[in-house]
């Protein structure tokens, strides 16, 4: 009987046991329930807090960015796109450092992260740690090949150093992957433009333009190595394309660029139009109407090369050229008294220069003065002795004697 009874009392203790086990196991159950479902909360808020902060950054509200972020870090402590986020928001913000620290504990987290690699770059070059932001940049592009920013980056960086040969080498070697990488071809061409080869500047800019034909930085980057490579032609079809975009103004440099062109291809009344457009946006540089008193000289207009040459000497009256032009426009126009008035003051404003003396010379043989033009011619001669002109016209005047003196 007692035996039956400490049977039961047993059985009856190990189901007492097994009750409490396994309210236990309910118990840490419903824990883990909740810490799993706070956990996809957690994450579910953070990913809604990363959005946030990624307009904030893209319309430029840097403090929100960072605080969202870092809301989101609060939540989520290893979350790198976050801490990426971050680190971008403070180098713009300008705190370099601050950026390379957060970079530093995503990469604890994340060694196998480019980004995270790349912005440290970044954010070292910012800092003017050049040498440690071109390692930084190497091994970024070791972890993710495909990923040509930090070639770029490692280019640019060189530049800076001032090291222009290994940038470009370096940005040349990856050209093979470059393929639809339009920003890779425009600092391949730079670079060539650096080192004054033009022509290969050229190619590249063209696949860049090519590749990203609204960028209108590698079209006018294009035009400027064209230029550069004496493609005159190719130059104008370049600025021509330009123009005609609707939202683009073009400057002044590059209406001169355009008129320099007619005028290598011949055709001063383009170059003319061209240059006019320059000296509007430019009205007070004494060059631009030199540039178009030159083309209407050329073009046969001397009313309007004397007026653009008296309006750059109005700015700048001891411009040469302006001088050359208008007195050279003057005896081309027949008033042959009043250019003789303005080379005389050129002369002696600019008495070493044998052109403006030959062009007084000149005046005064139209004029019939033979005597006062051999004068002029001899002052060509002794200011610049290799003057071939001045012979040439000392020779025809019967001059021959002053030639064999000189």
């Amino acid at each position: 009987m007692k035996k039956w009874i400490m049977t039961v009392a047993m059985l009856g203790s190990l189901a007492g046991c097994q009750s409490v086990a396994a309210l236990f196991d309910r118990h840490n159950s419903v824990q883990n329930a909740k810490a799993e479902s706070m956990k996809r909360w957690n994450h579910s808020r953070a990913q809604v807090l990363y959005g946030v902060a990624c307009e904030h950054l893209k319309v430029g509200q840097l403090d929100q960015a960072r605080l969202k972020a870092m809301e989101v870090l609060s939540l989520e402590e290893n979350n790198t796109e976050a801490r990426l986020l971050l680190a971008r928001v403070l180098i713009e913000q300008g705190n370099y450092a601050q950026a390379a620290a957060e970079m530093t504990k995503a990469r604890e987290k994340s060694p196998d992260s480019a980004g995270a690699l790349y912005l440290l770059g970044v954010a070292l070059e910012k800092d003017g740690k050049l040498e440690e932001a071109l390692e930084v940049y190497r091994r970024a592009h070791v972890l993710d090949e495909t990923n040509l920013d930090a070639v770029m980056a490692a280019g640019e960086v060189l530049v800076t150093m001032g090291q222009l040969r290994e940038a470009q080498h370096q940005v040349e070697s990856y050209m093979p992957l470059a393929d639809n990488e339009p920003g890779m071809y425009e600092l391949a061409g730079r670079l060539a433009m650096m080192n004054q080869e033009y022509a290969k500047a050229a190619q590249y800019l063209q696949q860049a333009s090519d590749l990203d034909s609204r960028n209108v930085r590698y079209r006018e980057a294009l035009a400027r190595a064209r230029f550069r490579a004496g493609q005159q032609a190719e130059t104008v079809q370049a600025l021509n394309g330009l123009a005609e975009c609707k939202s683009y103004k073009m400057p002044a440099w590059a209406h001169t660029m355009l008129g320099d062109c007619h005028m290598a291809l011949g055709r001063p009344h383009n170059a003319r139009i061209a240059y006019e457009a320059a000296a509007e946006l430019t009205p007070e540089s004494p060059g631009a109407w030199v540039n178009v008193a030159k083309a209407a000289m050329s073009a046969g207009d001397a009313s309007r090369a004397i007026q653009s040459a008296r309006r750059a000497l109005q700015l700048e009256a001891t411009d040469l050229d302006a001088a050359m032009i208008l007195g050279y426009s003057l005896l081309r126009d027949g008033q042959t008294t009043r250019a003789i008035s303005e080379l005389t003051q050129a002369t002696a404003a600019h008495p070493n220069s044998g052109m403006l003396h030959c062009l007084l010379g000149k005046a005064y043989a139209a004029s019939g003065n033979g005597p006062e033009a051999l004068r002029c011619y001899a002052a060509a001669l002794k200011a610049e002795p290799d003057n071939r002109l001045a012979r040439e016209l000392i020779a025809a005047s019967g001059g021959k004697e002053i030639t064999k003196a000189n």
